[in-house]
């Protein structure tokens, strides 16, 4: 005869218990000893998908009939590993990978889209701008044309960069993306400071970049040549920026 496994007590209890997101998953009071740390991890989980739900339907990009049904799912699976009288802790968070997964696939991938969108039109709002400073610099200041196609090739870095990077979304990246009003417009006028600065030094002679035989500080000579400045300056901009600083600060005198 198999013995029977042992059963697991259940360390949580739900208050409003209701298939709601107002549900509250709070240790039993009768419960003695430290929680289990499997069942700790599913309350966790729990908590974090309908956090991540909640940001989604105030977002607008899930409607009410999906969240509801997502978190009916995520309180099924938050009631059999932490609350069940014989707690399954292995299959709550197959339930909860399950769910993520599907969040990701009918929500999330859209926010992708959206905030690719969204960089796409400041970008061209960006390129604009650094067109117009172009034609008007070929005839009054030359040397503001080669700044103004550094502008230009970095907008397109930029969302070239994003793209590539966030083509694909995890669940644990979903809340940087809803935020489509500020982060896209901040993003490319932290690229575009960059960028200039980047050029200012390449064209100063602080910074000396030479591939090939194409040599970056002839950017206020070539049009191709500055559109590639602002291009790496676009796609390497993290990078870069701490570059510059570090730069800048060993021409400051010590203190």
């Amino acid at each position: 005869m198999v013995d029977e496994p042992a059963a697991t007590a259940p360390a949580f209890e739900y208050e409003n218990d209701d298939m709601t997101a107002s549900f509250n998953l709070r240790p039993r009071p009768d419960f003695r000893g430290p929680v289990p740390e499997d069942q700790r991890k599913i309350s966790q989980d729990v908590y974090e998908a309908r956090n991540v739900l909640q940001l989604l339907k105030d977002d607008k990009a899930i409607g009410d009939a999906v969240f509801t049904e997502f978190i009916r799912r995520v309180t099924q699976a938050g009631r059999a590993g932490c609350v069940a009288d014989n707690v399954d802790t292995k299959l709550a968070a197959e339930a909860l990978d399950q769910i993520r997964a599907d969040i990701v696939r009918r929500a999330a991938t859209p926010l992708v889209y959206r905030y690719l969108r969204a960089l796409a039109i400041w970008a061209a709002i960006g390129g604009v701008l650094g067109l117009g400073f172009a034609i008007v610099g070929a005839y009054h200041w030359p040397i503001v044309k080669g700044y103004s196609c550094v502008l230009i090739g970095a907008t397109a870095g930029a969302w070239f960069s994003a793209a590539a990077a966030r083509w694909k979304i995890s669940f644990g990246t979903i809340p940087d993306y809803p935020d489509i009003q500020l982060e896209p417009v901040i993003r490319m006028l932290f690229v575009a400071l960059v960028a200039v600065v980047f050029a200012l030094f390449l064209h100063l002679g602080l910074i000396t970049i030479k591939v090939g035989n194409t040599n970056f500080a002839d950017f206020t000579e070539s049009i191709s040549v500055a559109l590639l400045v602002g291009f790496v300056a676009g796609i390497g901009q993290r990078v870069l920026s701490v570059q510059l600083t570090e730069r800048a600060e060993k021409f400051l005198p010590e203190t």
